[in-house]
């Protein structure tokens, strides 16, 4: 090995770990993350931030507490994505779940400026879905989150509200059942908003038995598709389906030919564009306006 080579070497480990945790690179990196009227350098500092090989995680977690609602949101994305990085990035995890970092997600449930919203009259696309990959990463910690998810289910935000509930189903919290399921509950009538049954369907199964009596006092004002929904959810909780066709469970599955019991077998689709139709449909019934986010 060469001399030259060696120093070569030697001074890209030294940049590339200056690059990571405690350096004025990172710094600047989260610094780009503000909201700052500069294109594209917050997107491009949160690429940055989430394949470094030694990401900032501890100046990372300080930004959570900035006043800037975009930097905090981008801030918790990219720590999300080094707590639980897709098998694709082929790399270890670090970091953790933090109180704070719970918080900062369920604040990010809300219908705000990401990924898309207008500057004056300028239109921007910021590439971060913070409620749906938030949503995701809070089923994962739902227990650990149950006291923020609970409280989000009072938000003025539909929402959050929606997502919060979802969020209890799907990660199992059962002794959240009393309060998420009224919320859920009515998602599983004949609506406009799209997909929202499938989802909600799976949610609500995931309560387990805890879920049984709110299912049954909805029965007697349930619409078609609610009422065939709801007697699916009860029968697979106190008959689990065996593997197979059941034509029984087909025969009230009114929402999809995917899956034969989708209770059971949750949506695989991980976009979750129709979650705007929550917002769409309350304002058109008029029955509420959610606020705006910061």
């Amino acid at each position: 090995m060469s001399r030259a080579w060696l120093v070569a070497a030697m001074v890209g480990v030294c940049v590339s770990a200056a690059l990571g945790r405690g350096s004025p690179h990172a710094d600047r990196m989260i610094a780009d993350l503000r909201a700052d009227g500069f294109r594209w350098n917050a997107i491009d500092a949160n690429h940055e931030l989430r394949t470094m090989a030694d990401p900032p995680i501890d100046a990372l977690g300080r930004a959570l507490d900035s006043e800037d609602w975009q930097q905090r949101q981008m801030a918790a994305d990219v720590l999300w994505w080094c707590i639980h990085p897709p098998a694709w990035a082929e790399r270890d995890a670090v970091g953790e779940a933090t109180p704070r970092l719970l918080e900062v997600t369920v604040e990010g449930l809300r219908h705000d400026g990401f990924p898309t919203h207008w500057v004056g009259e300028e239109y921007t696309y910021t590439y971060v879905f913070n409620a749906s990959r938030g949503f995701r990463m809070l089923v994962l910690h739902a227990h650990e989150a149950r006291g923020l998810l609970e409280a989000g289910l009072e938000s003025g935000d539909v929402q959050q509200r929606f997502l919060c509930a979802l969020a209890l189903g799907f990660g199992g919290v059962g002794e959240s059942a009393p309060v998420a399921a009224p919320v859920l509950l009515p998602h599983l009538r004949d609506n406009d908003i799209r997909e929202d049954a499938k989802w909600v369907v799976a949610a609500l199964y995931r309560f387990g038995p805890a879920v049984l009596p709110m299912l049954r006092e909805a029965l007697p004002g349930a619409d078609e598709q609610q009422q065939s929904l709801l007697q699916l959810l009860i029968l697979d909780l106190t008959d689990p389906p065996a593997p197979g066709e059941d034509p029984e469970r087909v025969g009230l599955n009114k929402i999809t030919r995917t899956v034969f019991d989708p209770a059971v077998n949750p949506p695989r689709d991980d976009w979750m564009g129709w979650v705007g139709d929550l917002r769409r449909v309350a304002e058109l019934r008029g029955v509420e306006r959610a606020p705006e986010s910061d």
